[in-house]
């Protein structure tokens, strides 16, 4: 609930019941009528003036006030939603930026180091990205790391994250996904870049790219940057070996 409503409904409340409980605190006085009724009826008979003031202007004023109030609040809540979103995104692709991947990936490998469950790191990285921009330009190159982003996010699962780890590399955590789930989600995504055709101002481009994947299962003894670092280890041999592939490398605990 919008806190505009909900300050305005409790401005409401306590508008009716501060005359209310003020009428009963009278009641309970030892110099009052002892029948509820004929207290009400006394009171309203020499004081009705005074009791439609009251409560018109109580049941007016808390409302008017927690409409303000949970007005405000609302605007600072929205603004620092955007503020924050905009820190944690990249602009271009909308994806999460290197903050954004540092931030999460702490969070999920504290997740797998409590429930044992396996997590996955998928690095990528578009094949001759820089000959774009070279024979394009770079708005050209631009418009295709936007698509790749979109076609990007269509091809991981729901849960996964995905962000813009910088220039043309992009990077995935997988959640508790093992060595043959990753495999899947790195083929898909690499068999729709590669049939997916890049058309503007009449230029068709096609485009491959490479991606790199380190599981880990259990506690393997290490933390969440190793695991970047043995992906972008992945990545570089499959450039290596001749691009538009995927390499794996899975780590389970060090007894086993």
């Amino acid at each position: 609930m919008k806190k505009i409503l909900l300050y305005t409904l409790i401005g409401l409340l306590l508008g009716f019941w501060a005359p209310i409980s003020t009428l009963l605190l009278l009641w309970l006085s030892p110099h009052s009528a002892r029948e509820l009724t004929s207290f009400l009826a006394s009171q309203m008979r020499n004081h009705l003036l005074i009791s439609i003031l009251i409560l018109s202007g109580f049941g007016l004023l808390f409302p008017i006030f927690g409409f303000f109030l949970g007005r405000r609040t609302d605007s600072w809540t929205l603004r620092t939603r955007l503020l924050t979103r905009e820190v944690l995104t990249d602009p271009l692709t909308g994806l999460g930026n290197h903050r954004f991947l540092h931030e999460q990936f702490k969070i999920e490998f504290r997740k797998h180091r409590t429930s044992r469950r396996p997590i996955s790191c998928l690095m990528m990285d578009l094949d001759h990205f820089k000959r774009i921009n070279d024979a394009c330009g770079h708005p050209y190159g631009d418009y295709v790391l936007e698509r790749f982003a979109a076609l990007l996010k269509k091809c991981v699962r729901e849960r996964d994250l995905a962000a813009r780890y910088g220039g043309e590399e992009f990077l995935v955590i997988l959640p508790d996904c093992d060595k043959e789930e990753v495999r899947m989600v790195a083929e898909r995504i690499r068999l729709e870049t590669q049939r997916q055709i890049f058309t503007r101002h009449k230029k068709r481009i096609f485009l491959t790219v490479s991606l790199g994947a380190v599981t880990s299962y259990e506690s393997s003894g290490l933390n969440y940057r190793q695991l970047i670092a043995l992906s972008d280890r992945a990545l570089y041999d499959a450039k290596r070996e001749g691009r538009n592939q995927l390499i794996q490398t899975s780590l389970r605990s060090p007894q086993k």
